[in-house]
């Protein structure tokens, strides 16, 4: 089948003198050829390690990918530079000046990380070892320290992501542990598993205390997490009863490490934005190095204001809706009140 073509193609080294068929027949004793998942670089497919025995997850890229690439990102850098040069208006981003060519040099490194799998590889078993998840989902010794230099507790009661088998793995084919979950927006499959209210919520907790981790704690973190990339386990204890659920992580194709400094300034902005101290933000904003040098301080300020302003008010109509009190409702009681 094509998918295996691709599994072959991916082990085949003319260099070595490695038969990719006889190298992917040797690692893996089964192969669903049926995808579990399929997106614009790659598939997925379920395996099963000779090894072992261990049913794994073995994303393929699809073939020609570099090529395509090497055309059109030399064709997207020549528009880049044209662009640059006309200057005005076209040389600004958001009313900022900014090189579309140094934008597109960029885009085009986290382009080409992103199809090469022995990097998303390096990735996972980061993120991994930050959280202290070991194979299996077991608890291991987190790398990750607080900011006092303890050791973090592992997440592996409430997180989970799959194994990296890093050994069996090349630029185009990655092999990990197989982790089957719920898409974390598919609120109908969640109901019929009996996922409750308030597990869901703990859901959103782990997901926003995860990032916390992420971007204070480890300084790296997932950039891409959309819901095709979360996902929700239902554990069962030993008699097949629901024993809770777990947040799933999958794929660091795109991930991102962090300076001290900028690490520091995203803690300094979330306290600015619980705070409402715009001054804090301000300040966080250029501490992180993402303001330019001739940047109108005082704009930004005012921005800032307005958009605690705004979600001030968004705030209060979602707490009005969730207690099924209306604005108009409210904006009675307090002329009585006063």
């Amino acid at each position: 089948t094509e998918a295996l073509e691709l599994a072959y193609s991916a082990y085949t080294d003319p260099i070595r003198g490695i038969n990719g068929k006889e190298e992917f027949d040797r690692l893996f004793e089964s192969f669903d050829d049926v995808p579990l998942a399929a997106a614009s670089l790659g598939q997925v497919h379920k395996a099963t390690l000779r090894s072992n025995g261990k049913v794994v997850a073995i994303k393929l890229q699809r073939s020609r990918l570099r090529d395509i690439y090497d055309k059109d990102l030399a064709l997207m850098n020549k528009i880049a530079k044209a662009v640059d040069k006309f200057g005005g208006k076209a040389g600004e981003v958001g009313g900022v000046k900014q090189s579309w060519e140094e934008i597109f040099s960029d885009a085009e490194e986290i382009l080409y990380r992103e199809i090469d799998y022995r990097a998303e590889a390096e990735n996972a078993i980061r993120f991994a070892a930050d959280f202290g998840i070991g194979v299996d989902g077991r608890a291991t010794e987190c790398k990750a320290r607080s900011l006092d230099g303890k050791v973090l507790p592992s997440a592996a009661s409430w997180l989970r992501t799959p194994f990296i088998y890093d050994d069996i793995s090349t630029g185009r084919i990655l092999v990990m542990e197989y982790v089957p979950s719920i898409k974390i927006s598919d609120d109908v499959k969640l109901n019929n598993a009996g996922v409750t209210t308030e597990e869901k919520e703990m859901i959103a907790e782990s997901l926003g205390r995860s990032y916390l981790r992420q971007l204070v704690c480890g300084k790296f973190f997932s950039t891409d997490p959309h819901a095709g990339n979360l996902g929700v386990i239902v554990k069962k204890d030993a008699n097949g009863d629901k024993n809770g659920v777990q947040l799933v992580f999958y794929d660091f194709g795109q991930a991102c490490a962090l300076k001290d400094e900028q690490a520091a300034g995203i803690l300094n902005v979330i306290e600015g934005i619980i705070d409402y101290d715009v001054d804090k933000c301000v300040s966080a904003f250029t501490q992180m190095g993402v303001m330019a040098d001739d940047a109108d301080l005082d704009k930004v300020r005012r921005k800032v204001k307005d958009n605690f302003e705004t979600g001030k008010i968004m705030v209060k109509q979602r707490k009005l809706k969730k207690s099924g009190s209306t604005s108009s409702d409210t904006n009675n009681d307090e002329s009585i009140n006063s």
